[in-house]
């Protein structure tokens, strides 16, 4: 049986810098997780700025991201011409199917499926990191 890759919930800049620094101790590679509310209140230019600020400090690129785009067709475009990895999209088939053509022209995936992990309202978020990286190990 093939193993869901995981994906961790972030809403700040400082939970996604200290997930990719725990990532990089432990050789992986985690994918940031954002979610619809955070892109609908702070807008897409908070996205592009906090994935800005990880490629400076962490230049390996050594992160991916998986975005909730929810309903809405024009972010779920703007976040594929910005090449954001993964992008969650709910809708109709076939605005779904002429929404791929777009991912696929800028190699971002559509609808992929992952675990998501919330990482929030964890307090020592370097120790649940370790359990979930070693559990997915085994």
């Amino acid at each position: 049986m093939k193993k869901k890759k995981i994906s961790l919930s972030i809403n700040t800049y400082l939970q996604a810098k200290e997930v990719v620094e725990v990532s990089i101790k432990l050789k992986t590679k985690p994918i940031l997780y954002i979610k619809n509310y955070l892109i609908k209140n702070l807008s897409i230019e908070w996205l592009l700025t906090l994935k800005d600020l990880l490629e400076k400090n962490y230049p390996s690129n050594n992160f991916k991201f998986f975005v909730d785009s929810g309903y809405d067709y024009g972010l779920s475009i703007l976040l594929a011409m910005n090449k954001i990895d993964f992008i969650k999209l709910k809708s109709n088939p076939i605005i779904i199917r002429k929404i791929r053509q777009i991912t696929k022209k800028n190699r971002v995936l559509l609808n992929p499926t992952f675990d998501v992990v919330e990482l929030s309202n964890i307090k020592n978020i370097n120790k649940k990191l370790y359990k979930i990286y070693m559990r997915q190990n085994k």
